[in-house]
């Protein structure tokens, strides 16, 4: 079995979900591919944001340390089963929002399950790494999860946001066929990590999860009711830098809750997203050097869209 980084896991659902962990720290399985085709997850948008359907493989081009790939597998949108996991921090900075958190999510999850073979999952994050739900198509679990959510005052003293992003990807979604994705509710501070970030972020590369954080957070200063008893700050907002981190790696967004963008039309957007990513896959190259990061480079030829891809991996000894 291989070695798995070692944090608290309450499993509150039938599905021990593969993240049953220990109490102490032992040190983190460096990224690698376990297989010779590389999968790249992305979405492709146009210059005001919206996501761009319709393309072949013919309209990108993909490069592994420079060096262009011929693209051997590709699909897009609906063809695929969507799998993704919502993961919200409780933590003190967030108790203030944990009411609205549940009302945006129930619509989301009830708006995106719309197929048999698309899953979801919820995670609650604050000293532990607390499964609410194993994977389901049925929104009506996922409802009774939802308000299972609450502060605990002694779990809020710690935010363990990597060791979650970590065990996840690699317990979880690795095995995983298809589009899917972690989505991290939280102001972005980690406290308490036995995961570096660095090492967080590798593993969510190797097994191809995106990851779309969504900033909800007092420095916002939102004159909202949820934030009544969360006045604004002043200065940069101190969790974004990790946010950033999480989702520019690894192919996935920022988004940022504000007085005209609430979490409600910010899951409309993500799930817009998820619904319209492309799904390639390349050989990968046989003289690839092993125990080094490789870079990713996939872009159109259509030099008016964007494309949201993760950037790069590391390959095994």
């Amino acid at each position: 079995m291989p070695s798995l980084p070692r944090i608290s896991v309450l499993l509150v659902s039938s599905m021990v979900f593969g993240v049953a962990m220990y109490a102490q720290d032992v040190q983190v399985e460096t990224l690698h591919v376990t297989s010779r085709l590389v999968e790249v997850s992305a979405v492709v948008t146009d210059k005001t944001g919206e996501p761009h359907t319709g393309l072949t493989k013919d309209d990108f081009t993909l490069k592994q340390d420079g060096k262009e790939q011929t693209i051997q597998y590709f699909s897009q949108g609906n063809e695929l089963p969507l799998t993704f996991i919502v993961m919200i921090d409780t933590s003190g900075s967030q108790r203030t929002f944990i009411d609205d958190e549940q009302r945006a999510c129930d619509v989301f999850f009830e708006t995106v399950l719309g197929r048999p073979q698309d899953r979801a999952a919820l995670i609650e994050v604050n000293a532990n790494v607390l499964a609410h739900s194993d994977l389901t198509n049925d929104p009506g679990k996922l409802h009774l999860a939802l308000y299972g959510l609450h502060y605990e005052q002694r779990a809020a003293n710690a935010t363990r946001l990597n060791d979650a992003i970590y065990a996840l990807s690699k317990n979880v979604l690795a095995n995983v066929r298809g589009r899917k994705a972690i989505i991290l509710i939280s102001d972005g501070g980690d406290n308490g990590s036995a995961t570096k970030r660095a090492d967080a972020i590798a593993e969510a590369q190797r097994d191809n999860v995106p990851i779309y954080a969504v900033s909800y957070s007092a420095w916002s200063g939102l004159p909202q009711p949820a934030f009544a008893n969360s006045p604004g700050r002043s200065g940069g907002d101190p969790g974004m830098e990790n946010l950033q981190a999480w989702s520019s790696a690894t192919g996935g967004h920022v988004y940022q809750v504000s007085a005209g963008r609430t979490l409600k039309h910010i899951f409309e957007d993500i799930g817009q997203e998820l619904r319209t990513q492309y799904e390639i896959g390349y050989s990968l190259p046989s003289d690839t050097t092993p125990k080094q990061f490789h870079k990713l480079e996939l872009k159109t030829k259509d030099k008016s869209l964007r494309v949201q891809a993760r950037n790069g991996f590391f390959t095994n000894p």
